[in-house]
């Protein structure tokens, strides 16, 4: 009888493991986090593109202090620092949605959002200076 409580005890806590792993293996990297992250490098894209668009114009440079030696080093440069700054912002949200902890796994989405919106602005900014 005492083996029958142990063994039951034994299976009782593999299947209580069984769907706390379950639980902790949720999906990360869903329609949403591939959304956001389209649009967020979309932006950023668009952001790069328009800025060299508007620097062919005369008098025209990068305004952002910490752009403008990249910018300045030309299209390569640009990319693989702002690839490495998106790399990182989803990074932090994926890390964020992963987070045992509910109120940091619901805000994951914060930080690439931001990103998104402070390069679709930029990126609008740099229209007026494009076709000018």
């Amino acid at each position: 009888m005492k083996k029958l409580v142990i063994l039951l005890s034994l299976l009782a806590l593999s299947l209580s493991a069984s769907a706390q792993d379950a639980k902790e293996n949720r999906r990360v990297i869903d329609a949403k986090f591939v959304a956001i992250s389209t649009s967020m490098v979309a932006a950023s894209i668009f952001d790069m593109e328009t800025t060299f668009s508007a620097i062919k114009n005369p008098g025209v440079h990068e305004g952002n202090p910490i752009m403008r030696p990249f910018v300045n080093a030309g299209r390569p440069a640009t990319y693989a620092f702002i690839g490495g700054m998106d790399a990182g912002t989803l990074w932090l949200a994926y890390r964020a949605k992963k987070n045992p902890n509910p109120a940091i796994r619901k805000l994951w989405w914060l930080a690439p959002a931001i990103a998104t919106a402070t390069h679709a602005f930029a990126g609008g900014a740099n229209l007026r200076f494009t076709f000018h």
